[in-house]
């Protein structure tokens, strides 16, 4: 609950909007299903906090960085099955 409202609070966004989501997301199995590019395609803001994270923090590991390397971000889409799959992303 409280992670939830730490979540919401930097989102800007209200608890129960928060808790709503989580729920709507929640599977019985991860394992089975819904994952990979297709979770992507079908929720499209994961991936874009995914990825802005990733950019965000090679940004500030370049800034920090004491050997003045600048670090490489490198993505990777899981679990692709079709070319068509990798066409709407």
């Amino acid at each position: 609950e409280q992670e939830m409202a730490s979540v919401a609070a930097a989102a800007k966004l209200p608890l129960e909007r928060v808790r709503r989501r989580a729920a709507e997301l929640q599977e019985a199995n991860p394992m089975l299903g819904h994952r990979g590019c297709r979770l992507a395609i079908t929720f499209p803001e994961i991936y874009e906090m995914q990825a802005r994270a990733i950019f965000e923090a090679a940004l500030e590991a370049g800034r920090r960085s004491i050997s003045g390397r600048t670090p490489v971000a490198e993505l990777v889409v899981p679990l692709v099955a079709t070319v068509q799959e990798i066409d709407i992303l």
